[in-house]
């Protein structure tokens, strides 16, 4: 148990590499101790690409990005595998399932990892050199990712309670027992802490469509996450003052692009890239879950693509990146079930604009609400020949077509679960979906329990 809370930085730092590919497709040397790791610009930089493999794997770029698409409604776990994330699908969750363990160990590793960094490089900055804002605000855009999604997993809505209990706030690094102790924050302070460590991202690139600007932090990634937490908090003109900075994206012709090789375009704000050396395996690959139909299939009867208008066949997110495998529909955004090569996107300027258009519409600012829509919907379905009338749309009537938009554009991407949470809504799994239920925000099930691992070293946890 005790190794719980205890990360030291070999553990989340790979390193020395040359350049991003080398990251991908090198073998890490043995015996690298942290003195070695801050010697030269070299490693420095590579120990700030291993930040990035902590969040990638098992975390967002493998089971739990997988676990929170399961936790939605649509999509169906026909795995009746415990080990392919079917609590999470059936909202049972409990303090020792193994999805709520591995996204637990793999955050809090990942945030250690942050925060050994950022106090090491302080002995360092003559080797970091003109790097070292970059390096601080890197480090700190991983601790901040982290505890975005702690959050909206283990603490109830900020729209409910903002003051309910979260999850513990840890900012030092920690290499004994004696940090084990550490109280719940609330869901606002973990926010404005996510905020804090994004308050300066002056030195991150600006904007940029190259392996390097999409595989690490940019102030677009930044403000994208800045963007998700002010739309939790249903701060809306900060969330479109975050929104509105982003610049230098477009949505790429072919929604098809997006999820083909090289797997980045003009779309792409920030993606998991893999490669032989670092994927996810069989049951935490991304790729695994989707493409051969026995495990997380489309719910074409109760999720959106059943819904009028969004299952078009006109609908190029219908007839490019939707199949057939074991008889049942899947979706074909991560496709390589040999390799599990696909890279998995975080950020992309179609829920920029998403996002943009949901928070128009919530300060009333309609025209643009339905421009934002139109960009998106219209990428996939020809204007011509749509059912969905957009000028026409104002009111209620408007924000139910960018939240079924929401869900058209990016299904299979782990945000429709984190869409309903931050509203406070139901989950509902509908009629077509093996056990049809629905769990509300007062019901047990709506969010994770802190899992025992973490009970049994930390005597503060009390909810």
């Amino acid at each position: 148990m005790k190794t719980t809370l205890i990360y030291t930085l070999s553990l989340g730092l790979l390193v020395a590499t040359t350049g991003c590919s080398d990251f991908l497709e090198k073998e890490p040397p043995l015996n690298i101790t942290e003195q070695d790791v801050f010697s030269s610009p070299e490693r420095l930089d590579g120990a700030v690409l291993g930040l990035y493999g902590k969040i990638k794997n098992p975390f967002m770029g493998a089971k739990t990005y997988v676990c929170i698409e399961n936790i939605g409604d649509d999509m169906v776990n026909v795995s009746g595998n415990g080990y392919e994330a079917l609590a999470s699908y059936e909202m049972n969750v409990g303090m020792s399932t193994q999805d709520n363990v591995d996204t637990w160990n793999a955050a809090y590793q990942a945030i250690n990892s942050a925060n050994t960094f950022l106090s090491s490089l302080e002995n360092a900055k003559e080797t970091a050199g003109n790097k070292y804002d970059q390096y601080v605000q890197e480090a700190k855009f991983v601790r901040a990712f982290c505890y975005y999604y702690l959050n909206m997993l283990y603490a109830k809505p900020y729209k409910l309670d903002n003051n309910a209990k979260s999850v513990p706030l840890r900012l030092k690094a920690e290499n004994d027992l004696s940090g084990n102790d550490c109280p719940q924050s609330s869901v606002k302070e973990i926010f404005e802490q996510v905020l804090r460590d994004l308050s300066d991202i002056s030195a991150l690139p600006a904007t940029g469509n190259t392996y390097a600007t999409v595989t690490r932090a940019s102030q677009a990634a930044a403000c994208m996450l800045r963007m998700r937490c002010y739309m939790a908090m249903e701060d809306w003109d900060k969330a479109i003052a975050a929104g509105e900075a982003i610049s230098g994206y477009a949505l790429s012709p072919d929604i098809a692009t997006v999820f083909s090789a090289p797997y980045y375009c003009e779309e792409t704000i920030f993606t998991f890239p893999m490669a032989s050396t670092n994927q996810a395996g069989m049951q935490a690959a991304v790729p695994y879950f989707h493409y051969s139909g026995s495990s997380l299939v489309l719910d074409v009867k109760s999720g959106i693509q059943g819904k009028a208008g969004y299952g078009l066949e006109s609908d190029a997110r219908i007839s490019k990146l939707t199949g057939t495998a074991n008889s049942q529909p899947i979706l074909k955004k991560f496709t390589d079930g040999a390799s599990y090569l696909d890279w998995v996107p975080i950020f992309r300027y179609a829920e920029t604009l998403l996002n943009l258009a949901e928070c128009y519409a919530m300060t009333g600012n309609e025209e643009k609400a339905k421009s934002a829509l139109a960009q998106v919907r219209h990428r996939s379905v020809p204007a011509a020949s749509d059912p969905l009338d957009i000028a026409s749309l104002s009111g209620e009537r408007l924000k139910e077509a960018i939240y079924n938009e929401r869900r058209a554009e990016l299904i299979g991407e782990a945000i429709r679960a984190l869409d309903i949470h931050r509203r406070a809504e139901n989950f509902v799994k509908g009629q077509g979906t093996p056990k049809a239920f629905t769990v509300t925000p007062t019901t047990n099930g709506y969010i994770w329990p802190i899992p025992t691992i973490e009970r049994a070293v930390n005597k503060l946890i009390t909810d």
